[in-house]
């Protein structure tokens, strides 16, 4: 299994608001007001890594259902 990393997919601010489990891809958000700079990290380290084989990337999904 490949090592979990952290991506962060959206910043408001400059504060991570919407991240994913580049191994699970796992998504984690965060309302950067109330849970400041930690909180896509918090949740990240807390999950437990559940690498689904032959998992289609979010990126890819997304892609599809706004390309109608």
């Amino acid at each position: 299994m490949a090592k979990r990393s952290l991506r962060i997919l959206k910043r408001v601010s400059n504060i991570p608001s919407l991240g994913i489990c580049e191994s699970c891809n796992t998504q984690f958000s965060a309302d950067p007001r109330q849970l400041g700079q930690s909180g896509v990290q918090q949740q990240f380290n807390a999950h437990k890594c559940d690498a689904r084989q032959n998992a289609v990337p979010v990126a890819k999904e997304t892609a599809k259902v706004s390309g109608k």
